[in-house]
C-alpha cells in the first residue's frame, strides 16, 4: 500500500437509526452535518489471505465495506467530477473492537495490526446497489447493499477533498452498518460482492497459533 486509509463512521442508514437519541444530548445536540472521518494507518493494512490477530482477551468485528481508491491528485473536486477521480473499487474490511460512541472513533478500537484487510481492485462504473456479503467458515452471517449508505462514494470523495488533497493509491472506506460480525481465533472470514474477487482472511490468536 502506497496510499492513506481514510473511514468514514455514521454512513450507514442504520447507525443514523441507532445514534438517533443520543444525537440530542449534549454535548452535540444535534446530528452529525458533516461525515466523521478516521483512519487506518499503514500497520492494519492486509491482503486477502493474510491473517487478522485476534487480541487475546477482546472483542473483535468484522466490519465488511467496499474500499475507493483514489486514481490523481484530488483537490477540491465536485460530486459531479468525482469519478473521473476514482481507479476502481475492492473490497475491505474494517475490523474494529466495539465502540461506545461514532464520534471519535478510538484509535485502540481502530487502529489494531491487520485491523483493514483490502482485495484486489478492480475498475467498475458503479457501486450504487451492491450486496456486500460475510461468510464465516462458509456460512454467510451478514449482507447489506451500498443503497443504504448515507453518502454515495463521489460524494464522499468531493467531501474528503474538499479539505484533504489526495493522491493516486489513497483510499477511502465507504462505510459499515451498525450491526457487525464478532470474530473468534480460527474463523475463515470470507467477504464477497458480485463482480469482485473474493476478500478471504483467516483469524487467528495474537501472539497463538490458528
Amino acid at each position: 500500500m502506497k496510499g492513506t486509509v481514510f473511514a468514514v463512521a455514521l454512513n450507514h442508514n442504520s447507525q443514523l437509526d441507532f445514534w438517533h437519541e443520543a444525537f440530542h444530548e449534549a454535548p452535540y445536540k444535534t446530528p452529525p452535518k458533516t461525515p466523521i472521518w478516521f483512519i487506518k494507518p499503514r500497520n492494519t493494512v492486509i491482503g486477502s489471505g493474510d491473517v487478522i490477530p485476534h487480541p487475546i482477551g477482546e472483542t473483535v468485528q468484522s466490519g465488511a465495506t467496499l474500499a475507493l481508491f483514489v486514481g490523481k491528485t484530488s483537490r477540491k473536486i465536485s460530486v459531479q467530477d468525482a469519478n473521473q477521480y476514482i481507479a476502481g473499487y475492492a473490497l475491505a474490511n474494517e475490523v474494529s473492537l466495539p465502540e461506545t460512541s461514532f464520534y471519535r472513533p478510538a484509535i485502540k478500537a481502530k487502529c489494531r495490526d491487520g485491523f483493514c484487510p483490502i482485495g484486489q481492485m478492480i475498475k467498475t462504473s458503479s457501486v450504487e446497489s451492491l450486496d456486500i456479503v460475510t461468510e464465516i467458515n462458509g456460512y454467510e452471517v451478514d449482507r447489506w447493499s451500498t443503497r443504504d449508505l448515507v453518502r454515495s462514494a463521489p460524494e464522499l470523495l468531493s467531501a474528503l477533498s474538499e479539505f484533504a488533497t489526495l493522491k493516486a493509491g489513497d483510499i477511502i472506506l465507504l462505510g459499515t452498518p451498525h450491526q457487525r460480525v464478532t470474530l473468534r481465533p480460527t474463523d475463515k472470514l470470507t467477504v464477497k460482492a458480485k463482480g469482485f474477487p473474493n476478500l478471504d482472511n483467516i483469524v487467528v490468536l495474537a501472539g497463538g497459533q490458528s
